[in-house]
């Protein structure tokens, strides 16, 4: 799979995992609080603010949702960031370096971004079902290269690989990144998590995946780092105790810097090359066991498997070489010089 760019960002291969937080709507509807919450995002060290387009009238029926605080309608127009607020967020996120990506919720919306000039979209996995708008959004990436970030949350597989068949129709299924989420809030279930679809879903559809996490902690999000996700995504908030849909399930700042060190420290751990390093090389030399004379051995006596014993440290001929895999290399062979009990032999002791 290529290497995919989304602003200065690199998705796949050995780059690092790309960290995003989650404003969605809890700005609470304020410019200046989003621009507080994009301030803590870079502080943390997290690679990307992303935010919601949401117009009510077009996407949802005024009253048929009630969840959280009530009428979801209500909530977002009550919290509703209009095209030229998302622009001054897009600029702003630009001006300190940190990318901007934002999830839109109809097709209009995705005209609005498209026009602002967005690098990439990511859609929400109660957009999974909508085949129109994904084959809007594959048109438009075939026109610009830009990236679809998909969120998998409450599907099926056979609603992912229709999915996925719509960017592959386009001609796009390379600019496609899938994002496996539960669409729970929060899971309390762990086994809900499925991290194991993050490789399923890469080696069968052969597209970058990542993981989109509700848990109100960190570990299935470092979890998936190690398990190959390309992008981690966790909801955000200045503080839990605010009101509203997505604060109670959101990291604070703190936790949010917490996530990006133990991702950076995860990802430098994740080599499959068995080498020593310099600090290990301390412990193994006295960690390790050497040849030592089990008993007082003259000069020109012969050496064998009742004269010498493996002991530490590891500072003279390897102790494999009482072992038949390599003993013919020492067994047998005569000491050069008096070796006083426990001597640690090295090869110039050998003749």
């Amino acid at each position: 799979m290529k290497t995919l760019q989304f602003g200065k960002l690199k998705i796949g291969g050995n780059n690092p995992t790309v960290i995003i937080a989650e404003i969605a709507d809890s700005h609470n509807g304020s410019i200046e609080t989003a621009k507080k919450m994009v301030d803590e995002i870079k502080k943390a060290g997290a690679d990307v603010a992303k935010f919601q387009l949401h117009l009510p009238d077009i996407e949802m029926v005024p009253g048929k949702i009630i969840m959280w605080d009530g009428d979801l309608y209500e909530i977002l127009k009550r919290n509703l960031f209009t095209p030229e607020m998302h622009k001054e967020m897009m600029d702003y996120c630009e001006s300190i370096g940190i990318e901007y990506l934002c999830t839109p919720f109809c097709p209009t919306a995705v005209d609005i971004l498209n026009d602002l000039g967005v690098k990439a979209f990511k859609t929400g996995a109660g957009e999974i079902k909508n085949l129109p708008q994904h084959r809007k959004l594959a048109k438009i990436s075939a026109q610009t290269g830009k990236l679809v970030i998909v969120s998998t949350g409450m599907s099926t597989w056979d609603e992912i690989q229709d999915t996925v068949k719509v960017y592959e129709g386009e001609g796009v299924k390379d600019n496609l990144v899938l994002m496996n989420c539960t669409s729970e809030y929060p899971p309390t279930d762990y086994s809900h998590a499925n991290l194991g679809l993050i490789k399923k879903m890469q080696n069968e559809f052969g597209v970058w995946a990542g993981q989109s996490d509700h848990t109100i902690d960190n570990y299935t999000a470092y979890a998936a780092v190690a398990l190959g996700a390309k992008l981690v995504e966790k909801h955000f908030t200045l503080s839990r105790n605010q009101k509203g849909p997505d604060h109670a399930i959101s990291l604070e700042p703190h936790m949010l810097k917490d996530l990006v060190d133990g991702i950076r420290k995860i990802e430098v751990g994740l080599g499959s090359e068995r080498k020593v390093s310099k600090e290990e090389q301390v412990v193994r030399d006295w960690a390790f066991h050497s040849v030592v004379a089990s008993q007082d051995i003259k000069s020109g006596e012969e050496l064998t498997l009742e004269n010498l014993i493996p002991k530490r440290p590891g500072s003279g001929i390897e102790a494999k070489y009482l072992d038949k895999m390599y003993s013919k290399k020492l067994i047998g062979k005569k000491a050069k010089k008096d070796l006083p009990r426990d001597t640690i032999l090295q090869w110039e002791d050998v003749i």
